[in-house]
């Protein structure tokens, strides 16, 4: 996803969880309505989509010892 994008869509997600949280916590209700399930619902598939899109790479370095316990004798 656009980078643009994504910050639109945590922006809208934002604003709609605090016309939530006013609505709830003060009786306030916002003068528009938005769909804060919608937005929510949005907003993790991106998240999602994001994680799924990153590319592991194998760590530098990273060393395997293996060890064969019936070679171990007992000193």
């Amino acid at each position: 996803m656009d980078s643009n994008k994504k910050i639109g869509l945590e922006t809208e997600f934002a604003n709609a969880s605090y016309q939530d949280f006013k609505a709830k916590r003060f009786g306030l209700t916002p003068c528009c309505y938005s769909d804060l399930q919608l937005i929510s619902l949005k907003k993790e598939i991106c998240d999602w989509e994001e994680l799924q899109a990153e590319v592991l790479t194998p760590t530098e370095g990273l060393v395997t010892k293996i060890v064969d316990c019936d070679t171990l004798t007992a000193s």
